[in-house]
């Protein structure tokens, strides 16, 4: 049994039930082989959950490759960290299971902060300061779609707008503005991205 075939069907399983879903059991089960034949290429769960976040990532940013010249950091960046959103939004869990990914096993991943640092550096900016934009973007990132992802129809729930009026009052708000969830998650994207203006 090859490595591609078993995190083919880990994102099935993904795709079909969420993160509780993956598990070693159903694998074996829905691939009709013994134990021993994932053991053989994964170690333990951690190890295919990374495999599946590289393949996750591959789908949407398997081109990335660092700023072309001539551009600017700044909106190369926002573009790069949509493509990731995308990525993560394409199954459910999919942010917990990147998030949860170590970058030296997810070559894509670690592609993402640094081309973001060489590009911000190369715009002038302090290493450390483009260090902080950088992976303060890439950790909003995470968070927003865990939270987008975990909270999905809560704010329909009429107990929950009683129980929290100002935040259904907002989220009534950005419906009636016609807010998207992208739109959401860009306005705080350009909050942190306002501090990597390029140096006059």
């Amino acid at each position: 049994m090859d490595a591609e075939t078993i995190v083919s069907q880990g994102l099935a399983l993904l795709k079909q039930d969420g993160l509780p879903g993956v598990t070693f059991r159903q694998l074996t089960t829905n691939l009709r082989v013994k134990a021993p034949a994932i053991y053989w290429r994964f170690k333990d769960k951690r190890e295919l959950l990374e495999a599946m976040a590289e393949a996750m990532l591959r789908q949407e940013l398997g081109d990335l490759a660092p700023m072309p010249a001539g551009q600017a950091g700044r909106p190369w960046l926002r573009s790069v960290l949509h493509r990731l959103r995308r990525a993560m939004l394409a199954y459910p869990d999919g942010a917990r299971v990147v998030a949860g990914a170590r970058p030296v096993r997810t070559p894509t991943l670690a592609r993402i902060p640094e081309y973001g640092l060489r590009a911000l550096e190369d715009g002038g900016l302090p290493l450390a300061r483009a260090a902080t934009i950088v992976y303060t973007a890439v950790h909003y990132t995470f968070g927003h779609v865990i939270e987008e992802q975990d909270s999905a129809g809560a704010e329909a729930a009429e107990e929950f707008a009683v129980a929290y009026p100002t935040v259904a009052r907002v989220m009534h708000e950005g419906r009636r503005l016609g807010l998207t969830a992208t739109d959401i998650f860009d306005a705080g994207l350009s909050l942190i991205l306002a501090e990597s203006a390029d140096p006059e």
